[in-house]
């Protein structure tokens, strides 16, 4: 009787421990899904992380090395002597057009050098004469003087020489205007009395003993001769191939030309010859207009294709560019790093994180894939449509749209990683 006593006992106390297990798992298994109930609400009403549309220009372009090829002609200075140049690199200059004055030996360019500023001063007096009877409004004249500063700076910021050298004398001849008033003219006659007197005598000294140079034919004057007139021409151009143009720019100038006075770049136009991947190649054609981009020398100028040779597999093709814009620097380059630009586009830039596809049914039953981005306006998602300009590695270029509300403009909050996105849905923030 004692052992059925103890084992019915027994029985009862078993079951209490299994609810009590079950309780314990009900518990965790409600503190559980809390938890998680709680990660996922985190994790959809974050505030999204966002960058603002910004207003871009970039440049659909790739880099090469140019090379000048030019109709060139060498000017010679057979007898070595001393020589004044009339005429700055870079100045375009007609057949038989005075380039430089040839002295006989040093002495005749002495007295040259003392002839200048007789001339210059006889030239100011002369002015100062004259405006002595000039009753010109000065406030009219001030309003002058401040315009010929002004294109003064800008002629010395662009290096034209000969441009600078009329402007400055323009501005000394308005300043003595401007002083009319307190000239004595008497003593103003006599000065220049004096020095055209000792100009007469300094030319008199010179008689014979100088030659003028003039350009055997148009274009433009370059100071700088570097020997390869005579290699890189036009001419060689034709039918060129990589390697041609390889070994070709290879060759060591000649020294033949080392006491040139400098060289006439013949007719109105140049050409650039570059090498290039092949994959950029085919994206050009003859007679495309394209912009160069001299980075060395922060200029650029617009050009237009003149050839491309690509021959076989090679993954190098020739590239000429024909350009018909001319300065003092250009004439004188020759192997420039070059940035040859395609097309440039101005839009806002759109990280590719961001941008989402929607789909749009229409009235018919059409579905469209609206390309887009949601932005964060406020505490409210917005998607909103873009029409992409350019392609870049990990952004677009996209439209920006003054009159369409649903397109993207500067300076939305454009949202590049978020969750749950969707459009017109308050987010916490």
């Amino acid at each position: 009787m004692g052992q059925q006593t103890k084992s019915t006992k027994s029985k009862p106390r078993k079951r209490r421990n299994d609810g009590g297990n079950r309780v314990v798992f009900i518990i965790a298994a409600v503190l559980m899904v809390i938890y998680l109930g709680g990660r996922l609400s985190n994790a959809f009403s974050a505030a999204p992380e966002t960058t603002p549309a910004l207003h871009v220009t970039v440049n659909d372009s790739f880099t090469s090395d140019g090379w000048f090829f030019r109709d060139e002609e060498p000017i010679d200075n057979a007898t070595g002597s001393s020589v004044k140049h009339i005429v700055y690199s870079g100045e375009r200059v007609q057949q038989d057009a005075p380039l430089a004055i040839i002295y006989s030996d040093q002495e005749s360019m002495d007295l040259s050098r003392q002839l200048d500023p007789l001339e210059e001063r006889i030239s100011l007096l002369d002015t100062a004469l004259q405006s002595t009877s000039d009753s010109s409004n000065i406030a009219k004249l001030d309003q002058v003087i401040t315009l010929t500063i002004e294109q003064l700076a800008e002629q010395v910021k662009e290096g034209s020489g000969s441009s600078v050298a009329s402007a400055a004398s323009s501005l000394r001849t308005l300043s003595l205007r401007r002083e009319a008033g307190n000239v004595d003219t008497n003593e103003v006659s006599a000065e220049r009395d004096a020095l055209v007197s000792e100009q007469s005598s300094l030319e008199h000294q010179l008689t014979g003993r100088t030659t003028e140079l003039t350009a055997s034919s148009s274009g433009y004057f370059s100071e700088v001769v570097d020997g390869y007139e005579s290699i890189l021409t036009p001419s060689s151009l034709d039918e060129m191939t990589v390697e041609q143009f390889d070994k070709t720019v290879a060759q060591q100038p000649s020294a033949e030309n080392s006491n040139s006075l400098g060289k006439i770049v013949k007719g109105f136009n140049w050409y650039l010859a570059a090498k290039i991947p092949a994959e950029q190649a085919e994206r050009l054609q003859v007679g495309q207009e394209l912009t160069v981009n001299f980075t060395q020398a922060s200029m650029e100028s617009k050009v237009t294709v003149h050839s491309i040779n690509h021959q076989g597999n090679s993954d190098t093709a020739l590239l000429v560019m024909e350009g018909t814009e001319f300065s003092s620097e250009m004439v004188s380059m020759r192997e420039q790093p070059i940035e040859i630009i395609i097309a440039t586009y101005t839009g806002l830039k759109v990280p590719k994180s961001a941008v989402r596809v929607q789909e749009q049914t229409d009235s018919d039953g059409k579905t469209t894939q609206i390309p887009g981005v949601f932005i964060l306006s406020g505490s409210i998602q917005k998607f909103k449509m873009i029409n992409e300009l350019f392609e870049a590695d990990d952004y677009y270029v996209v439209e920006q749209s003054a009159t369409n509300s649903d397109m993207l403009v500067e300076r939305d909050q454009v949202i590049v990683q978020g969750k749950n996105l969707q459009n017109n849905m308050v987010v916490k923030t």
